[in-house]
């Protein structure tokens, strides 16, 4: 039985995605699996040369044209127990002298499975490889590990995950987030490592090209421009911490765990990410208005993580107006209270 499909979003033309198509292909080949390939590129000779061209490959062509769209509608094409989410600028290898993982045999508290990562750009080449695992035994704990391991990059986002975890948090995410910024797989990446342990895939590589995130100036532009299409104010950069915290602490409600497990989780990232908001209003106290200032210091003296969730929506609404009646309806498509 066929058990990894490959899932590609693919906006680029030809030319521009071939190199990732072809190496997804030659995988797909290799280990037995699936590629769809999910097209809103509007290139006529891309479509051309792809429309049932390989018996391996569901390539689609979407209704609507935002990338969330065209990544819903890839996910809507699996249909195997196990999906890799795929960027149309990266590439994947399979070793042939590397025994691949048994993702039949995989212990029920594995969430997912991550390759050799090489973190690449096109002018320096490999900049940094990542093969790290994440064991924890517990779902804070792995909030922890995995921020203690990703080294500034998130690549651990494309892994191979069990299809059923990996598109009902996509769901939630797309169907009832506030914003569906892209800026949120970090936000979704520690959720599913509260999900589960990963275990490293010695047999696999994958490329992870950081176009315009390998430079500072292109990162800071990079995040400038997806607040912007996620509709946030310039400023939301400095609110990152607090959306990461209010992002992940709703991801965690959604998730099969144990309730001992999810507040263990909650806490964690409250200690990871809120406290980091909280340090940098203290740290550039010009960047915020009195009222931001006025909760922050109210948050840091509220030992319930209940209450300090309530108080950091109060916060994100001066980022902007009504941003927090958005995530209470959040909160309640989670299935938690608000």
């Amino acid at each position: 039985m066929t058990q990894l499909t490959l899932c590609m979003p693919s906006n680029r033309d030809l030319r521009h995605s071939a190199a990732a198509i072809e190496t997804a292909l030659i995988y797909a080949d290799k280990r037995n699996c699936q590629l769809v390939v999910s097209d809103n590129s509007g290139d006529p000779q891309k479509h051309a040369h792809y429309q049932n061209s390989h018996p391996r490959l569901t390539y689609v062509v979407p209704d609507g044209d935002s990338g969330l769209q065209n990544m819903a509608y890839a996910l809507s094409k699996v249909e195997t127990p196990f999906l890799m989410p795929m960027g149309d600028d990266d590439e994947i290898y399979g070793l042939d002298e590397k025994q691949p993982i048994d993702l039949s045999n995989l212990p029920d508290d594995v969430a997912g499975v991550r390759p050799q990562t090489f973190v690449w750009t096109n002018d320096k080449g490999v900049q940094q490889t990542d093969r790290f695992s994440i064991t924890a035994e517990d779902a804070g704990g792995r909030l922890l590990e995995y921020n203690g391991k990703a080294n500034g990059n998130n690549g651990l986002y494309y892994s191979i995950y069990r299809s059923d975890l990996f598109k009902g948090l996509f769901s939630l995410f797309s169907q009832a987030h506030p914003t569906r910024g892209g800026y949120c797989d970090w936000a979704l990446s520690f959720a599913l490592c509260a999900a589960g342990k990963f275990v490293a895939d010695a047999s696999t590589i994958y490329r992870y090209d950081l176009g315009r995130w390998a430079s500072r100036s292109g990162l800071e532009e990079a995040k400038t421009s997806l607040y912007r299409q996620a509709g946030l104010p310039d400023t939301a950069e400095h609110f990152s911490a607090l959306l990461r915290f209010i992002d992940v602490h709703v991801f965690l409600t959604a998730l099969p765990l144990a309730e001992t497990e999810r507040r263990n989780a909650q806490t964690a990232n409250a200690r990871l990410a809120l406290r980091t908001f909280l340090h940098e209003v203290t740290k550039a106290p010009d960047q915020y208005d009195a009222e931001v200032i006025y909760l922050a210091e109210l948050t840091g003296q509220t030992p319930d993580l209940d209450t300090a969730f309530q108080i950091s929506l109060l916060m994100i609404d001066r980022l902007q107006d009504g941003l927090a009646e958005k995530y209470v309806q959040f909160v309640k498509a989670a299935g938690g209270a608000a």
